[in-house]
């Protein structure tokens, strides 16, 4: 389906003109063991490679989804965060499904849109420098939350609805602004909370916790993920190094929710109990 949905993306046609490869594969996995980077800092949930964009664009990716690993954080952290900061009404829409499917597709949208820029620039990569990481990710959590949608309506992903995919995205998106704007994913983060903030997404109840209007979500959604396209497509490095440092940042509504978080004492991430000890060997 990634030639339909490269077509389908929601912005202007010179930035999806490239067809996706589709000789990769994408499963689920139950994690058996972190060593090395990858039991540093933030648990990794997913993983997409390789990044050459020849072989992407040729072939596609390996995606690996870490399921038990997802199950962890969503059982520990999205939850208890969801409990505090999602207005009462909505928590039922969070679920683990939602979530799962939300982390797959960022990973899937990271092959959409195009690799080389329509400026003559070179690769988007080459274009945006220092700044590429960042961007990048932002466009796969916003193209991968369309994505979602879109096939949920389409009638291609069943047992969820689009507010489920909504509302659990917004825990998703206050459980990763966390883990701070000194890394790609964090700044992404922050500028795409940001970005529905300003386009009135989501409100704040007088009780702190955040509302989801889908409507508007919906269409923050479109236009967020046309803004991104559109930035790399041009690989325009000024405009990304400006809007970064302009919307990169945590804003005070979002701070004092994460200052709620802090009293709640709600973990920043999982740590594995793991190895010969914990197996009794």
């Amino acid at each position: 389906m990634l030639p339909a949905l490269q077509k389908e993306l929601p912005c202007d046609a010179k930035y999806k003109q490239e067809v996706p490869g589709t000789s990769s594969d994408l499963n689920a996995y139950d994690i058996v063991f972190y060593a090395g980077n990858s039991n540093c800092g933030g648990k990794t949930i997913a993983i997409n490679l390789p990044n050459d964009e020849k072989v992407q664009l040729a072939k596609g990716s390996r995606r690996l989804q870490l399921k038990n690993a997802m199950q962890a954080k969503f059982d520990k952290i999205l939850l208890p965060i969801s409990k505090v900061l999602i207005d009462s009404n909505q928590r039922k829409n969070i679920k683990f499904d939602a979530f799962f499917d939300n982390v797959m597709f960022h990973e899937v949208a990271h092959g959409l849109g195009i690799k080389k820029t329509v400026t003559g620039k070179g690769t988007i990569r080459e274009a945006l420098k220092e700044q590429h990481s960042g961007w990048e990710e932002a466009k796969a959590d916003i193209v991968g939350l369309w994505m979602v949608s879109w096939m949920i309506e389409k009638g291609e992903l069943t047992g969820l609805s689009v507010e489920d995919a909504y509302v659990t995205y917004m825990a998703g998106l206050i459980r990763s602004v966390r883990f701070g704007a000194a890394e790609a994913h964090g700044k992404a983060n922050m500028m795409c909370f940001n970005f529905f903030e300003d386009q009135k997404a989501f409100s704040r109840n007088a009780d702190g916790t955040f509302k989801v209007d889908i409507a508007k979500t919906k269409e923050a959604v479109k236009a967020w993920s046309a803004l991104i396209l559109s930035v790399e497509g041009e690989g325009d490095y000024n405009k990304a190094v400006s809007y970064m440092k302009e919307n990169g940042k945590v804003r005070s509504g979002l701070q004092a929710g994460l200052d709620k978080l802090k009293t709640a004492n709600i973990a920043k991430d999982v740590v594995f109990d793991q190895g010969k000890a914990a197996l009794g060997l």
